[in-house]
């Protein structure tokens, strides 16, 4: 039996004490504010950072959207919108680096082989770099970056609920 029993889930995966690591669950955190709490068919959940945990809340949900921390080399505080499919057959052009032990991307290529995997969408969110002391402060430039992957959620769930 499922962890989480919506056929729609956002997880929000992270570190709140790693800095930057936390902003997927500041985007948790806002989006329990919003109109999307509390509506059916919607599971709003902190993943924590998302080692093979993560498969139990992908058990038995239709779509699941991951928003995370990465590193790509890209801007700090930008947003990678990506396809879990890409991320699983090695068609992502960015080269994601988790911030956890294991990478999302190591967590479906496992779980495509030990269950069925729903629609996934992961909302990447730049940070720049890995933490290197205990912090629960996230800088200005990600957490800008809150916002808009609240914009992208809506516009992910939109036409499912």
């Amino acid at each position: 039996m499922p962890i989480l029993h919506a056929p729609v889930r956002i997880l929000g995966c992270g570190s709140p004490l790693m800095g930057d690591d936390g902003v997927g669950l500041k985007v948790i955190e806002a989006l329990k504010k919003t109109e999307l709490e509390g509506l059916e068919g919607l599971d709003i959940a902190d993943a924590g950072v998302c080692g093979l945990d993560l498969l139990n809340l992908l058990d038995g949900a239709s779509k699941v959207i991951i928003v995370d921390a990465i590193l790509t080399g890209s801007r700090k505080g930008s947003i990678h919108l990506i396809e879990g499919r890409d991320l699983i057959t090695g068609t992502e052009p960015h080269t994601l680096v988790s911030v956890h032990d294991l990478t999302i991307t190591d967590v479906l290529r496992i779980g495509e082989q030990v269950q069925s995997l729903p629609e996934i969408v992961v909302i990447g969110i730049e940070i720049g770099e890995l933490a290197t002391e205990i912090s629960r402060d996230i800088s200005p430039e990600v957490l800008g970056a809150v916002d808009e992957s609240i914009r992208l959620i809506r516009k992910e769930v939109s036409s499912l609920l």
